[in-house]
Formats: structure tokens, sequence, C-alpha cells
């Protein structure tokens, strides 16, 4: 117990550490029973290329569809995939010489969280998303994979007029936030949800700060705007 306390120390530093020491146990009780710390982020789209093109002649994206082969390929619950269709998200692919090899969500004026009982409420409505389960195929998780989707995202985005992506990042997926800073992402605020079954506790840096659900049905909403980048306020 002692080593994997120093080790959670030592990587997430002793606050986050003992977050994510008390998740661990939370877990081990019941899948809802958590202790969920999230960082609230904004990135901007770009209007230049991340890559050259010489790099991107083999790949294509292409939305995917409810009922595309490819949704059968995602980890996320059958059921989860369904509401996601449902409730208007849309799911972008990328593919090398016409095998996926990776997808990402999104959320368009509202997100409802999966995990916790939140609803993220996005301004400017008609300039931003939300972006969510960012996937690769294990093979293709080394070299250009990461960027590549991005690429594409971006690229995609842009012609539909979007001007910033949110989303919330677990604070402790290290290498994904490590991979985001190259990408100009700026937090916005943090998180911290307290979930024993079906009532949740939140306290945040952000509005509303505090609230407590007694229901799924009554999820707490979160207004993102960018101002961190100088957009709206």
């Amino acid at each position: 117990m002692w080593q994997a306390a120093s080790s959670a120390w030592r990587e997430f530093g002793p606050v986050s550490g003992t977050i994510y020491l008390v998740d661990q146990a939370l877990a081990r009780i019941s899948p809802r029973t958590r202790l969920q710390f999230y960082e609230l982020m904004v990135q901007p789209i770009p209007d230049e290329p991340l890559i050259p093109e010489r790099f991107t002649r083999s790949l294509s994206y292409r939305q995917i569809e409810a009922g595309d082969p490819a949704v059968a390929l995602m980890p996320a619950r059958d059921e989860i995939k369904r509401a996601r269709f449902e409730a208007g998200a849309l799911c972008l692919g990328t593919y090398k010489n016409d095998e996926l090899i990776g997808y990402m969500w999104f959320a368009f004026e509202r997100y409802r969280e999966d995990e916790v009982a939140c609803q993220f409420q996005l301004e400017p409505a008609a300039e931003a998303v939300f972006d969510f389960d960012f996937y690769l195929v294990p093979k293709h998780r080394m070299g250009l994979g990461f960027i590549s989707l991005w690429d594409g995202a971006n690229r995609f985005l842009r012609e539909r007029g979007i001007r910033y992506t949110f989303s919330r990042l677990t604070r402790f997926n290290v290498a994904s936030r490590k991979a985001h800073d190259h990408l100009g992402w700026k937090r916005l605020g943090r998180a911290l949800f307290l979930k024993l079954w079906r009532v949740e506790l939140m306290l945040a840096d952000v509005r509303p700060w505090i609230h407590v659900s007694l229901s799924e049905r009554q999820p707490v909403k979160i207004t993102l705007r960018p101002t961190v980048l100088g957009g709206s306020a």
C-alpha cells in the first residue's frame, strides 16, 4: 500500500495523488462510487494544417454514422454509443488506406457527461464543439497517429465555422495532457466529483462552484466560454 501511495504522489503530486488513491479505493467498493478529477480545457482551431500534406496523402476522414461497421470496433458500451447518436453527437473517423486508425466524437451546443451527472453548455454555441472519446487503434499509437487525427478534425471543424473545441481531461491522464500541450490547449478550470451511488457532490473553481445532485436526472450545468483565448466573455 505504501509503495502504491508513494508512486501516486510521485507521479501526480501530493494532492492529486491522494485523490487518485481515494478514487481507486472507492472503485473497489462499487463502480458507482468514484472520485473524478477533471480539468476543463479549450483549444483553438488553427487556420494552418498541423502536418505537411505529404504525410496525409494516404489518410482520409469521414463521418461515422449509426449502423456503420466501424461502430462495432469502438470499445464503448453499446448503450453509450447508441445514446450518443440519439443525442446528436457526431463521430469522425480517420482512415489509412481505408483502414480505421482512430476516431473522435463531437457534441454541439451541449455535452452530457457519461461518467458523472454533469452537462456542459458551450458558448458561443455556433462556433464551438465539445470533443470526447478520442481513440487510436493500438497499432497506430506510435508515429503520426495522434497528430493525424487532430489534423483531420481541425480541417473538418474549420469547414463548419467552428473556432473552438472544449473538452474535459482526467487529471491523471498525464500522457494525454502532455500530447495536447502541443495543440495549444488552455485550462479553463478544474472540477472534482464525488459519486456515491445516486448522490454526487461537485466542487469546482468555475460556476456554480458547488453542487449536489440527488439523481442522474439532476445534472449540474457548467457553461464553458473561451475566455482564456480572448474569445467571447
